[in-house]
Order: structure tokens, then sequence, then C-alpha cells
């Protein structure tokens, strides 16, 4: 099936680089979901994430002709364009003063499938699913929260997979394939960044513990 979807991508990118307007707009409506995702979790903003990907998009139009379909897949040279966007919004964005914002509904939902999708990692893309209580529905969101915010700190090499696998719901392959890079990296980085993270969560979920023993544990 991927196979498929990918020789579906190299005829759209061949025929885009001649300019055919309706390869673009295909391509586009196959890979702007996924990309707007990947930009809202790497950029932590949805208003930022859009201009990514409209930049994005933008210099495919141009730079088409630069595709070699011989070096790696049309979504690798799609995302590698959009990683390049999101470092140069990190580098604007570093003159400034940074302001945190409330973002209850700042993440697009995930569309690569619905509660118990699993990515072949043994791993599932983040469902919340339904709380028993109330208390664990807070203690949920605030951790969701959390954990959202403490991805936007850890560098981009780790950000990256942990975007693409636990957040989207991508597999090792999928992943290794839009990062250019091997599956063993993937699977380093990401074990790397699932413990740096545990570790900045740790002080939350010990709250929420204490919070959980004064409630009785149930409201």
């Amino acid at each position: 099936m991927a196979d498929l979807a990918e020789s579906r991508d190299i005829d759209l990118m061949r025929r885009l680089s001649a300019g055919d307007e309706d390869a673009f707009l295909e391509f586009y409506r196959r890979h702007q979901g996924g990309l707007y995702r990947y930009a809202v979790h790497m950029s932590g903003r949805p208003e930022a994430a859009a201009d990514v990907v409209q930049e994005t998009f933008l210099t495919l139009i141009r730079n088409a002709r630069k595709f070699d379909e011989e070096k790696g897949a049309p979504a690798s040279f799609l995302y590698g364009i959009a990683r390049n966007h999101v470092r140069k919004l990190y580098e604007k964005e570093a003159r400034y003063v940074p302001f945190v914002e409330e973002s209850g509904n700042g993440h697009a939902p995930n569309g690569n499938g619905g509660p118990g999708h699993s990515n072949g990692n043994g791993r599932h893309a983040m469902p919340l699913g339904q709380p028993e209580t109330v208390l664990e529905g807070l203690e949920r969101g605030e951790i969701v929260e959390l954990l959202h915010q403490a991805v936007l700190t850890l560098p981009d090499h780790y950000r990256e997979p942990v975007t693409l696998c636990d957040l989207e719901g991508r597999s090792y392959t999928e992943a290794a394939a839009l990062l250019e890079c091997p599956v063993g990296t993937v699977r380093s980085r990401l074990n790397r960044a699932r413990s740096m993270l545990l570790e900045k969560l740790r002080p939350a979920r010990l709250g929420a513990r204490a919070l959980g023993a004064r409630s009785g544990g149930r409201i």
C-alpha cells in the first residue's frame, strides 16, 4: 500500500515539475493534513503551523524540479522543506521574548486513526479516552498539556521522532524515511527523548498523585 502511495506521489511530482496545477492540488490534498499536524507539534502554535505549511508548499512549487526520486520519496523531500521552515521560524522567534499562550485547543487531532491505533512501535498516538472521574479528567488534561509543552523544549533531533512516532502514530520506518536517517537512529533518539520527557513530567505526576491523595482519590 505504501509503495502504491509513493508511486502516485512520484507521478504527481513529475507532473508538478512540468507545471501541472492539478498535480499540485492532488499532492497538496494528500499531504497537507499530516504536514500541518507535524508543524503544530513542532511549533506549538496553530497559526505558526499554518504559515509553515503555506511556505513549504510555495517552496515546493518553486523547487519541484530539484526533486530526485533516486535520493528519496516525495514525502521526504516535502518534509525536508518543512523542517527548514520550522528552523527558520525558531531563528526568527528567538529574537523575541517568548510569550506562553493558553492553548486548550492548540493541537490538531490525529488523522491516522482513532483510539487504539497502533503505529507498529508498541505505542499508540496519544488518545485521551474517557476519564473515569472529574479528578482523573483534570489530571489527565493538565498532564497532556504539560506533555505538549515539554515536547517543545526538546532539541529538534529529539522532538522530531517524538512528534512523528508518539504524537502522530507513525512507524519507525515511516519516521526514518521522512527524517532521512536510519531506523536505528530514530529508535535511539526516541528512547532518549522519552527519558527526557519522563524526567520533565516527574514533578507534575507527583503533584497529581498528591492531589488525588488529598481528595480521597475520587470525586
